[in-house]
């Protein structure tokens, strides 16, 4: 069974005039979006010193980032942040919603086709909310993928794939919608990177509970920085204490 679908959390170097491109602002207009404009300043630097400074400049290219989304049908907050540490920040903003994904934007001419790479079975519901509330709405297709070297056990990843092609489906979506691949690889990563990079968006799960460690740290940052397309990283559900 799918989940709600997760509010996508869109982080804006604001003073960096970061924008979002509008054919992916449309594709990801099904999700509830939050535009966080991030100003990083030095760690001599107040914030209130840096908000009277630099408050209206940075809220103006916010305010164009969220107009963006809101101009293809998305329902859009945005929260204007002053920080001396902008993953730490995010990482907090995220920690407050109890559904979330992130964006790493990335310049998109197309919305056609999305990778959905999978690497354990714990984030399902969440990944299939989100893959599902983005094609519902569209004509585009989506590859299940995962990729392990030729040696690796991937009786967790099949049984993911499954689990995630089922809930596709309770959720709407016809089978000839999407495929599945299985890649061995002596490098997986390379792999993920190369087959992400024939699609137009990459989806992918976070496996660790946070954020800083996998969004900000190991697998998904280098995914991230060596894609040349978006990327949608799905937070797993918080953890139960």
């Amino acid at each position: 069974m799918t989940s709600t679908p997760p509010t996508i959390v869109v982080p804006v170097d604001v003073r960096g005039r970061e924008s979002v491109p509008e054919t992916l602002a449309a594709f990801l207009s099904p999700l509830p979006v939050l535009v966080v404009g991030v100003v990083e300043i030095p760690d001599q630097t107040a914030p209130k010193q840096a908000r009277d400074q630099f408050e209206d400049d940075a809220r103006q290219t916010l305010e164009t980032v969220a107009e963006t989304f809101a101009a293809a049908g998305a329902a859009v907050e945005t929260r204007l942040t002053f920080t001396h540490d902008s993953q730490r920040t995010i990482e907090q903003v995220a920690t407050d919603i109890d559904r979330v994904a992130i964006l790493f934007p990335a310049p998109a001419t197309a919305a056609e086709s999305v990778l959905v790479a999978i690497r354990g079975g714990i984030n399902v519901p969440n990944i299939a909310a989100t893959v599902a509330a983005l094609l519902r709405s569209t004509d585009a297709s989506a590859t299940l993928y995962h990729a392990a070297t030729p040696d690796a056990d991937t009786a967790e990843a099949e049984q993911a794939l499954r689990a995630l092609g089922s809930a596709l489906v309770e959720a709407g979506l016809d089978e000839a919608r999407f495929r599945t691949v299985i890649e061995a690889d002596d490098a997986p990563l390379s792999a993920l990177v190369a087959a992400a990079n024939e699609h137009d968006l990459l989806v992918v799960g976070e496996d660790e509970p946070t954020i800083r460690d996998r969004i900000f740290g190991d697998t998904s940052e280098r995914v991230a920085e060596q894609t040349a397309v978006p990327v949608v990283i799905v937070r797993r559900p918080p953890v139960e204490k």
